[in-house]
């Protein structure tokens, strides 16, 4: 690996490793397969910048994303994240070594899988604006309308307690969009 490659690739790991990981590991659920593919996504990463290209955290998303995919082709992946999710939540509504507390997964369970989707990206794996946009293959007007949606539809669902936490979805709860 060049001097410069290589000093990129570091600091893109430094930056969004963790991310990554976290990201990686919210989806198979094992801390090996998800230090592995962590690993190939930024092995990617160097020979995409070596080919002149750029890398951000949305680009390194997209990549565990496909990566994943190949790990676990047609596996009904949704259906079992959100059993797994449910699973290692801890029984008094803790967050979960995931992240997630079981009383927010039973309700991320019951929505749509798009809108879990953008409220997983946005919420715990932080992406806002352009990248989640990336992500999520869209305009960043629409990736903001999505989100919007799952919020809403989070609300309609959710205990009062939890949406008093739920940035954007207050104003809902209760409520139906007509």
């Amino acid at each position: 690996m060049s001097v410069p490659y290589e000093q990129a690739v570091n600091t893109l790991y430094q930056r969004h490793a963790v991310t990554v990981q976290h990201f990686i590991y919210r989806r198979v659920f094992n801390l090996e397969d998800a230090n592995e593919l962590t690993t190939d996504v930024f092995r990617a990463a160097w020979s995409t910048l070596q080919a002149g290209r750029q890398v951000d955290i949305a680009w390194l998303i997209v990549t565990a994303k496909t990566l994943i995919q190949n790990l676990h082709p047609g596996s009904g992946r949704a259906l079992k994240l959100a059993e797994q999710m449910k699973d290692s939540a801890n029984q008094d509504g803790q967050a979960s070594s995931g992240g997630i507390c079981s009383e927010v997964a039973d309700v991320l369970d019951k929505l749509r899988e798009r809108d879990r989707e953008v409220l997983i990206l946005a919420y715990w794996d932080g992406l806002r604006g352009d990248d989640l946009a990336k992500v999520l293959g869209c305009t960043a007007a629409s990736a903001t309308s999505r989100l919007t949606k799952a919020r809403q539809a989070f609300a309609q669902i959710a205990p009062a307690h939890l949406v008093q936490h739920f940035p954007g979805s207050e104003s809902t709860h209760g409520t139906k969009e007509v």
